[in-house]
């Protein structure tokens, strides 16, 4: 069995969000969840999600603030840097030929706002399905089956600092992205055959451009990543891969210690989610590792939180599910 390539994804909508377990996360600041809404009728939206932290998991979660546009736009992914400004990647017009760009939101940007700013690329030749921003601010978007590197202020048409593109560099078709704080990049490379479809994770050096190799592959039987759906790095280093399996058909998520290359074993292994279709991928700065789930048979979507004790077949703490999800492109996700 083969998982359909067009994996749905959420957005939240403007309701109750249930919660489950009812454990106890670890103690520091707050934290703010994104996810984007594709609605169809009323457009896109990017939905903000106040998470408590220090104490038992809130009961529920109503979301703090809605940025919206008009149905002629269709947001696909977004990020978030350290000041708090959102990065959207959105294509923009109802025919073709369409635009590509990102969309950038200043902190508490709310409703129906004007973007900051907006970059837009001849390199941006499909809509951008997963973004990263750097602790500098430089911009990292995922766009077909090359890497576009921006400036930090970069806006209006631009031309990306760095393109990464070319046979060289093993793309196929890259799924989600993720940068490290020495500005290394990790890519969810999924590779698509005739019998059995897989993939694995390509790094690319900070000063890597063009048709470049990566230096470094990790993947094989012992990493267990199947289809990679979603990557993420924390702040030591350690790597996140979500993943599904054939031929057995299930998901998980595993972690790799810093500098993990080829064939290696990963640190911890999350089975919880084996009967979910896993996406994106976010992880906080207390390494609480967030995952985007959807149900085999209800298709009832969720964002599950686990943080960096659980391991196996333990529950997430906490289970962020609606009754209104709506469907997108890719389950990317942010979190400050």
């Amino acid at each position: 069995m083969t998982l359909n390539r067009f994996l749905p994804i959420a957005a939240v909508s403007l309701v109750l969000l249930a919660i489950g377990c009812g454990q106890t996360q670890q103690t520091g600041p707050a934290f703010t969840l994104y996810a984007v809404q594709n609605s169809g009728v009323a457009g896109s939206s990017v939905i903000e999600l106040p998470l408590l932290n220090g104490e038992t998991w809130q009961t529920s979660v109503t979301p703090s603030n809605t940025i919206s546009v008009a149905m002629q736009t269709s947001f696909q992914a977004l990020a978030v840097d350290t000041a708090g400004n959102l990065y959207v990647s959105a294509s923009v017009g109802t025919a073709p030929p369409m635009l590509y760009e990102i969309q950038v939101y200043a902190p508490g940007a709310t409703g129906a706002t004007t973007p900051a700013r907006t970059i837009a690329s001849a390199s941006l030749t499909a809509p951008a399905t997963s973004i990263a921003v750097d602790a500098t601010g430089e911009i990292y978007a995922l766009s077909g089956n090359s890497i576009s590197v921006f400036a930090a202020s970069a806006t209006g048409t631009s031309t990306p600092l760095r393109l990464i593109t070319g046979s060289l560099t093993l793309l196929n078709s890259p799924s989600s992205i993720a940068v490290d704080a020495a500005q290394n990049i990790y890519v969810a490379n999924i590779i698509y055959t005739a019998t059995t479809d897989g993939g694995n994770v390509l790094v690319f050096s900070s000063t890597a451009t063009g048709n470049a190799a990566p230096s470094n592959t990790l993947g094989g039987a012992n990493t267990s990543i199947g289809i990679p759906w979603g990557v993420a790095v924390d702040s030591a280093g350690n790597l996140y891969v979500s993943s599904f399996n054939e031929p057995s058909n299930s998901s998980l998520v595993v972690q790799f210690a810093p500098g993990a290359t080829g064939n290696a074993t990963p640190t911890r292994t999350l089975t919880a989610v084996a009967s979910d279709t896993l996406a994106g991928l976010a992880v906080d700065a207390l390494d609480n590792l967030y995952v985007f789930t959807q149900a085999p048979t209800t298709n009832q979507m969720a964002i599950d939180i686990f943080t960096p004790d659980e391991s196996g077949s333990t529950a997430p703490v906490e289970s962020i599910t609606t009754t209104s999800w709506t469907a997108s492109n890719y389950g990317q996700i942010a979190v400050r």
